[in-house]
């Protein structure tokens, strides 16, 4: 083999590893952008669903503190029952409808796991109606102390205690809502 050719043959050699060595830097370089530009967009889906949720917290706040209240509102309309023996249901009806107004807002400010807990709590206040009523019926019929009025009474106050707990569980999943800063792990692509 003469020089010539040998020259030939290492400069081709030379150009396929350059040429080699800058495929395969390229492709390198090529995933390593891939991946800074996944993280980019993983980072601003986080930074989107924290405005998000920053966004939401004041309303949702308002919301369910206004739901809070009017749920007060009931336990008080069943306490000035079982502390004045109120002979009308009119008080307890005006706060259990503003309630159903205040659940409908919830179910619109969201979000769908706070449902199911609101929903509760109006359920129970509707049920709180039927043993004030026989409460009232008893003691209008029986007279106070007896055995009718002191069952029905019982029942006022067992009830209540379930309303107030269910309202308990709609607080607690209220502010699990408003805890949240949605900021949560990006799921892996």
């Amino acid at each position: 083999m003469d020089s010539g050719a040998a020259a030939i043959l290492g400069a081709v050699i030379g150009a396929v590893g350059a040429g080699s060595a800058a495929v395969v830097t390229g492709l390198w370089g090529s995933r390593i952008t891939r991946r800074q530009l996944a993280a980019q967009e993983a980072q601003l889906r986080r930074q989107l669903r924290a405005e998000h949720a920053r966004a939401r917290r004041e309303p949702r706040s308002k919301v369910y503190a206004d739901f809070l209240v009017q749920a007060r509102a009931v336990e008080r309309a069943l306490g000035r029952y079982q502390e004045s023996h109120t002979r009308t249901l009119e008080s307890l009806h005006e706060a259990i409808a503003m309630l159903d107004h205040l659940g409908v807002q919830i179910l619109l400010e969201g979000p769908p796991s706070v449902a199911p807990a609101s929903e509760a709590v109006i359920k129970h206040a509707h049920r709180c109606i039927r043993p004030l009523r026989g409460a009232i019926e008893a003691l209008e019929r029986f007279g106070e102390g007896s055995l009718e009025h002191i069952q029905q009474r019982d029942a006022v106050a067992d009830t209540g205690l379930q309303f107030t707990a269910t309202v308990k569980h709609f607080a607690e999943a209220a502010r699990r809502v408003l805890d949240d800063d949605g900021v949560e792990a990006s799921p892996p692509h």
